[in-house]
């Protein structure tokens, strides 16, 4: 695992502390330079940190209380077997803007620095601007690399720039740059947990067991919330109102704007568990799990489309559409690819989605057919999440527990890991003929 065992006992040792009390009394940030063939000595980082932090103090231990600001440093030599960067397959996704051979340079790095900044609650947007600011001016104009260890992502200096030191507006960190989302499939459903929170002394935020196809609405929320817990609101007796109008942040107020519908609220109150146990993988943080759960709906998926829909509004249309015998054709093509589609499923679709077309039988006995988003496939039996608000189903919801058989299935999608996609035929034959 990337982080050293000193690392480790600090995180889990503020952690404990933090779940016990329900308060972050401390927060810390780990950065790790990687300088390639010019080492950097504890004597010179010292200087530099005295001059930016005037009160600090160094430390060789985990400090038990944050009482002040403190430093723990360490110049690494045998990089490869101390503080490895990790391998190009993480790299593809956690080194933006990286080309090949940075980060093949970047593995074959010969010094190594890690710092880890305490600070207590009260300095945490102040210390972290300032170490970010140090960062920059270290590393500008250099072939250095930094590993920011509270998101487990690796920045040039253009990005460190970017997404550190340029990403505030009046004195308040901006989620979209300084948070990291990290979604992946996690038994039927998908699971996204924010990085970056606790450097700024708050939670990490979870929304767990929600439909794979959700994960933009969820990414989206997370960040929303990131963002409003920056900008001072607070979780009180497990709630947060989310009012979308409220944000301050002019570009995360910029993109809400292009992204809900007319008939969007904008407002919600989110439920959280407030006492989560880590899994492995997630930060050394206290962590805030959104609770879905409501007795008005009876599961949490459909709830949590309700709360999407509130929030951000929805568009749902109905084509209503006899089938010819073009659209019967490319039907019965897609149902010979779903043996293959079944057994794709079952071996794990890792970051992919599967959706099927199905009948439902409307309140006057007709058929109305929609998505379902495909949790469980167990010979001709699939279950799965509802992905469309039925027109002629009163007692039916978009995000419901559903079952359908195969034989009945019309069509698929497949939603690829690299945004592309496969399948629908018949959906574009029924926009050719609809209505």
């Amino acid at each position: 695992m990337k982080y050293f065992l000193f690392l480790f006992l600090v995180l889990n040792s503020l952690t404990t502390t933090a779940q016990n009390s329900n308060e972050i009394d401390g927060s810390l940030s780990e950065i790790g330079f990687y300088t390639m063939n010019t080492p950097l000595t504890e004597t010179t980082i010292k200087k530099e940190l005295k001059k930016v932090f005037p009160d600090i103090k160094f430390v060789d231990d985990a400090p038990e209380k944050i009482d002040g600001t403190m430093a723990y440093m360490e110049a690494i030599t045998d990089v490869a077997e101390v503080y490895p960067a990790h391998d190009m397959e993480y790299l593809a996704y956690f080194a933006e803007g990286f080309s090949k051979e940075q980060k093949e340079q970047l593995q074959t790095s010969k010094n190594a620095f890690i710092l880890v900044l305490y600070y207590q609650k009260k300095d945490v947007f102040t210390h972290s601007k300032k170490l970010f600011d140090w960062v920059y001016k270290k590393i500008k104009d250099t072939d250095y690399v930094v590993y920011d260890g509270e998101v487990r992502e690796y920045f040039s200096p253009k990005t460190w720039k970017r997404d550190r030191v340029d990403a505030w507006e009046n004195g308040i960190p901006s989620a979209i740059n300084q948070l990291t989302i990290h979604s992946y499939r996690k038994d039927e459903y998908c699971r996204s947990i924010t990085f970056g929170m606790q450097r700024f002394g708050l939670p990490d935020l979870i929304i767990d067991d929600s439909p794979c196809t959700n994960v933009t609405s969820v990414n989206q929320l997370l960040t929303i919330m990131g963002q409003l817990l920056l900008e001072g609101n607070k979780v009180q007796e497990k709630e947060l109102f989310i009012d979308l109008e409220a944000i301050q942040n002019t570009i995360l107020k910029n993109l809400i704007s292009e992204i809900v519908y007319e008939n969007a609220e904008k407002k919600a109150t989110i439920n959280f568990d407030t006492n989560v146990l880590q899994e492995e993988g997630d930060p050394f943080n206290l962590l805030y799990e959104v609770n879905f759960e409501n007795d008005a709906y009876k599961n949490p998926q459909a709830y949590e489309n309700e709360v999407f829909a509130k929030l951000f509004g929805s568009e749902d249309e109905i084509t209503h559409i006899k089938h010819n015998e073009e659209i019967l054709a490319a039907s019965e093509r897609a149902k010979k690819h779903l043996p293959a589609l079944q057994k794709l499923f079952n071996n794990g679709l890792d970051q992919s989605s599967l959706l099927l077309k199905a009948p439902f039988t409307t309140d006057s006995g007709g058929n109305e057919w929609m998505w379902i988003e495909v949790t469980k496939w167990d010979d001709e039996t699939i279950e799965g999440i509802l992905q469309n608000d039925p027109y002629y189903i009163k007692d039916l919801k978009s995000g419901a527990k559903v079952t359908v058989q195969q034989a009945d299935v019309f069509d698929y999608i497949l939603y690829k890991a690299d945004g592309s996609s496969e399948g629908n035929e018949t959906g574009k034959l029924i926009q050719k003929y609809g209505n």
